[in-house]
């Protein structure tokens, strides 16, 4: 069965509106982070910095590091997404089999020190390394794995809490065995090949937690997370911040900080003064326009990450039926002046269509998928009898989204259509996408993170016609033909990383566009990571990524 998007079952419209944590929830399947309202920025000290991977450990200078985070529910669950502050907090307190650091975009050992895969690559066998310590005390072994993978991959575990989002569930719909061999030898056997199993065992999912803080805390454990990683849960206050201690018995040696704190912020002229001030250390949530402001200042560092994530128009085909209306909306976007206007240079143009040039796939040879005609457009639009047609546009009413919705409404205007838009409150937002009945559900304007940097992470889950993606928002499913393009997916998967691969995902990418056009892609850009100048070390391509690897953060 192709993936579902973060393990999520297919949604039913809903038009009342959602609660808050619902809406959080709903934001992670889709791969974006929103924030709710303003809050005053609480008082912090120190300089922060971020770092990952298996080299050693700092020295331990001590001191607090603090990151500017979107919200916290002070929930802290590899199973349950809240916020992504919440996620971020557990890559610092749990580790995985696997790591990808970001710098690299490939698995790495973690706490499996070495696996192998069979022949007919359904069976992986993982070596756990010896004398790994929990912040509990006890030690890591197989009873570990299978009870934390164990518990994503089973809807009915007694340890989820209500309404678990699960981000390994579609793996674990794959999976025929998870067993231990012996207290350090973990098999993974699976029904289909899968390729990315590596990869997706490296996300916030695939954190192991210590069997014995599951079996004492039981549905609870987010509010008592124990792992192995370079951090250890001290206190969480919903709305506030999340506090954490540095770990002595952390492998790669006790991280150079002695408390690590993620403290809600989210007005955007607070997250920028406190950056100025150095109350915050570092956060990835800095408003794009700021960037000319803090690059001129010498007390702060912005770093030149690579673009991680797509800017996209959705499109609702079930409102929009016919392809050469989908294509004109397309062929009249400006991304040059949403690139510079909504992301103020933060970005680039979607040359690579659905990959951005972070992720391994990314492709050039589809720049002209999400080039601007608008001459074309209107002849189309003439050709389908569809000259002043009105569509419906929502956007988000926070961050880059409302001047790209003012972008795109002048260009479909120019283009022939007439267009009707409104600007949503982050908090209802998600509900409004899942509501096919929305009077403005014809274009959707969002984005897709990704926190694996796969092909499979951004094309699998958006061309899914399965997916939350292809089905709720887009209705690609239910058009012809989307069965074989389910069917190119899996295969484009499970081929190794290379040009092979590279070419089957441009090979969808483009079949999905020329025959559906389903979603538009607007621009590329990435989360402005910006420190105090002091900071060093700092895994800045993670953290542009919404990981959060602190093991080497210094003040």
């Amino acid at each position: 069965m192709p993936d579902q998007p973060q393990g999520s079952p297919a949604l039913t419209p809903a038009r009342p509106p959602v609660s808050r944590r619902s809406l959080l929830r709903g934001a992670g399947l889709l791969g974006v982070g929103v924030g709710f309202g303003l809050t005053p920025l609480l008082t912090a000290c120190g300089v922060a910095d971020d770092g990952s991977g298996d080299s050693d450990g700092g020295s331990g200078k001590g001191g607090t590091l603090t990151l500017a985070i979107d919200s916290t529910s002070a929930v802290n669950d590899p199973a349950f997404y809240t916020t992504l502050g919440d996620w971020m907090a557990v890559d610092c307190i749990c580790r995985g089999l696997t790591f990808i650091s970001f710098e690299s975009n490939e698995p790495a050992p973690d706490l499996a020190k070495s696996w192998t895969v069979s022949d007919d690559q359904l069976t992986y066998t993982f070596a756990l390394r010896e004398g790994v310590t929990f912040h509990d005390g006890t030690t890591l072994t197989s009873a570990d794995v299978l009870a934390s993978l164990g518990r994503q991959f089973d809807p009915e575990d007694k340890t989820l809490p209500t309404g678990a989002t699960r981000p390994l569930a579609s793996l674990g719909n794959n999976v025929a065995s998870l067993t231990a061999d012996d207290d350090l030898t973990v098999k993974l056997v699976l029904k289909s090949p899968d390729r990315t199993v590596l990869a997706q065992l490296s996300d916030i999912g695939g954190r192991v937690i210590s069997k014995a803080a599951l079996d004492k805390y039981g549905a609870d454990i987010g509010k008592h997370l124990v792992g192995t990683g370079p951090f250890k849960f001290a206190s969480a206050t919903s709305g506030q911040a999340i506090t954490l201690t540095a770990f002595d018995g952390f492998r790669l040696g006790k991280p150079p900080v002695d408390r690590l704190v993620l403290r809600q912020v989210q007005d955007p002229s607070a997250i920028v003064s406190s950056l100025l001030s150095g109350d915050t250390s570092a956060t990835q949530f800095t408003p794009y326009s700021a960037v000319a402001q803090l690059k001129s200042d010498a007390s702060v560092t912005v770093y030149d990450t690579k673009e991680g994530f797509d800017a996209i128009l959705m499109i609702d085909a079930r409102r929009i039926p016919e392809l050469k209306v989908r294509k004109a909306i397309n062929l009249a976007i400006d991304r040059k002046a949403i690139v510079q206007q909504a992301f103020f240079g933060v970005g680039s143009e979607p040359e690579g269509y659905a990959i951005p040039p972070a992720q391994n796939g990314y492709d050039t040879a589809l720049a002209d998928l999400s080039t601007r005609n608008l001459a074309q457009a209107k002849k189309l639009l003439k050709e389908a009898g569809a000259e002043g047609r009105e569509l419906g546009l929502m956007a988000a009413s926070d961050s880059w989204h409302p001047k790209a919705a003012q972008i795109v409404k002048q260009n479909l205007e120019d283009a022939g259509f007439k267009v009707k838009a409104t600007s949503v409150d982050p908090a209802s937002y998600f509900s409004r996408l899942s509501d096919g009945d929305d009077d403005y559900h014809d274009l959707m304007i969002w984005e897709r993170n990704s926190y694996v940097p796969d092909p499979n992470n951004m094309v699998g889950s958006m061309a899914n016609p399965a997916g939350l993606y292809g089905s709720t928002i887009t209705g690609l499913n239910t058009l012809d033909g989307v069965d074989s393009l389910a069917e190119d997916l899996v295969t484009a998967k499970n081929l190794p990383d290379g040009a092979k691969r590279t070419a089957a995902y441009s090979k969808i990418q483009r079949r999905w566009a020329e025959e559906y056009m389903v979603i538009a892609m607007l621009a590329c850009s990435t989360n402005l990571v910006v420190s105090g100048a002091k900071v060093k070390n700092i895994n800045a391509p993670a953290l542009g990524n919404h990981r959060c690897f602190m093991e080497k953060a210094s003040v």
